[in-house]
């Protein structure tokens, strides 16, 4: 049920004139996912960009839930020190070409821990309102 849930969005985004978005921890992770996380003081981002195997950041002691998401997902753990969170993040960026393009998210949702290490991860971005 939730690849038909990435498909819908998938298609959707273009007709929103973005290239992407980016999620946090929230029921629209859980919907498009059917993994639960919450938020804690270590950041969890899911990147989907049509065309390619979504994007998730997240602690290493969270990488179980991966197996439960029923389509592929590029995982990008990170450890406990926050000095290498920025790396992951760009990492993840990168590996979709998110740089220079416009990136969705859910602005009454999306905390600023993590759309700092996101918006760094693509400093040409654009970030509009995706809700």
């Amino acid at each position: 049920m939730t690849a038909a849930r990435l498909e819908k969005l998938n298609a959707s985004l273009g007709t929103c004139g973005l290239d992407a978005v980016a999620l946090n921890p929230g029921s629209t992770l859980t919907y498009l996912t059917g993994a639960h996380f919450h938020l804690m003081e270590r950041p969890v981002v899911l990147l989907v960009a049509p065309g390619q195997d979504p994007a998730l950041i997240l602690p290493e002691l969270e990488m179980l839930k991966v197996d439960h998401i029923p389509y592929p997902v590029q995982a990008f753990p990170y450890g406990e020190s926050p000095s290498g969170w920025g790396d992951v993040f760009r990492s993840a960026m990168q590996s979709l070409g998110l740089d220079g393009k416009r990136i969705g998210v859910e602005t009454e949702h999306m905390r600023l821990l993590e759309y700092n290490y996101v918006r760094a991860g693509a400093p040409s971005a654009e970030f509009p309102d995706a809700s």
